[in-house]
């Protein structure tokens, strides 16, 4: 049983997000194994010391809270409480129910949620709690990889250019389950971001993670051949007849220009094929609700941009990148995404795309399903940023619009 008595939150207090809210209800009713079944089904983190996250996350190096007793305890946060950004110690994702055993230089006898917000639950005894924990975690609702969500962060920017920017970056906040409107300490965690930053994009220092974000920002990342092609097709569309509609007018329109540039016959070949393949994808995204009848891609360059969001939080995560360097980041990628796409439809057709053409091979897998997902989540439900957000920019936004 949790220490602190039922009672209902704070006045005014905002839960940060929605899961904070369902955790405030179930303490004012009392209804501690509910509390611990919500716990038990989302990630929760605690601060580890920069030097321990260097061995991933060393238990030796929690820093822990003393009650008044002085007994020690371990304290856990979910991501809406995570507490600003502190220069020692990261967060990182911690498995529950806590190891009994765990020796961290003095006897630890509990744990202790969300320290000093409305949340707050102490549950002292470890032992028991392992017991008692473990049986709870069988009956608790964890999402699996692909249980896509879009969870808002109501204490962090909702309106305004940063939160246009930050839902620039959506399809993968959706995908990772994470807010997507967080510049918070971390995207995952620590280890996680850290890791991605490492083993997909081969980033390990702050000079890595420049050059990347710019190359992302400039749309300088993805291969170009897909951008040439849908440029010719946007540029002149409207002066060549059947070139939006006929697959067959674009190749020639394209040939042609690629031979008075002096391309081989290998190169026109090569362009002729991805035409190909992009007819394919543009056919799919009309059957699956990512473009109308009419519609087709006008840039891939989405898919940077889009990228760009997520890859500025890695770095804030795996301190790579300053918070003013990642908030700079965002905002240049919703700049840029506005400068090429006029609706979130639009900027998502080309985000995924870009996603597929490189990553997908003609298979419609997951990594075309990981894009579609999201797609329809973010358009589909009345609440998500893609349906509260304007894409283009408002004549009295500005960057001292209301952000909240």
């Amino acid at each position: 049983m949790a220490i602190p008595e039922p009672g209902m939150p704070h006045p005014g207090w905002v839960p940060p997000t929605d899961l904070e809210r369902v955790l405030a209800e179930a303490k004012s009713r009392g209804d501690w194994d509910g509390y611990l079944l919500v716990l038990l089904s989302t990630d929760v983190l605690a601060y580890v010391l920069v030097d321990g996250a260097e061995k991933h996350g060393a238990t030796s190096d929690w820093p822990l809270h003393h009650m008044p007793d002085g007994r020690a305890y371990v304290p856990l946060h979910t991501r809406g409480e995570l507490l600003p950004r502190r220069p020692e110690v990261v967060p990182q994702v911690i498995p529950l129910p806590i190891n009994p055993e765990i020796r961290l230089g003095e006897p630890l006898h509990g744990v202790i949620v969300n320290p000093g917000t409305p949340t707050e639950a102490v549950f002292p005894d470890l032992r028991k709690l392992e017991e008692h924990w473990s049986r709870l975690r069988k009956d608790a609702l964890r999402p699996g990889h692909d249980d896509d969500a879009v969870i808002t962060q109501y204490t962090g920017p909702r309106q305004g250019p940063l939160a246009h920017a930050l839902a620039c970056g959506a399809h993968l906040a959706v995908h990772n389950q994470v807010p997507w409107n967080s510049l918070d300490d971390v995207f995952n965690d620590h280890d996680a971001d850290t890791d991605v930053l490492s083993d997909s994009w081969d980033v390990h220092s702050q000079d890595d993670w420049v050059h990347e974000v710019d190359a992302l920002i400039r749309a300088q990342n993805s291969p170009p051949e897909p951008e040439f092609l849908l440029s010719v097709r946007w540029r002149y569309g409207e002066r060549v007849s059947g070139l939006t509609e006929d697959p067959f007018v674009w190749r020639a329109l394209v040939a042609r220009i690629l031979r008075h540039n002096g391309a081989t016959e290998e190169e026109v070949a090569l362009h002729q094929r991805l035409i190909d393949r992009i007819v394919r994808y543009e056919t799919r995204f009309r059957a699956d609700g990512l473009l109308s009848a009419d519609e087709y891609v006008v840039s891939a360059r989405a898919y940077d941009y889009g990228r760009a969001v997520p890859f500025a939080r890695w770095g804030l995560g795996a301190r790579l990148a300053s918070p003013e360097q990642a908030e700079f980041a965002v905002l240049k990628a919703g700049e840029r995404s506005r400068e090429w796409y006029d609706s979130w439809g639009e900027f998502s057709a080309g985000y995924t795309l870009g996603r597929a053409l490189r990553f997908d091979d003609g298979s419609f897998g997951h990594m075309y399903g990981s894009a579609l997902s999201p797609h329809r989540l973010l358009m589909g439900e009345p609440l998500s940023p893609w349906r509260t957000i304007p894409f283009a920019q408002d004549e009295d936004e500005n960057e001292d619009g209301d952000e909240g």
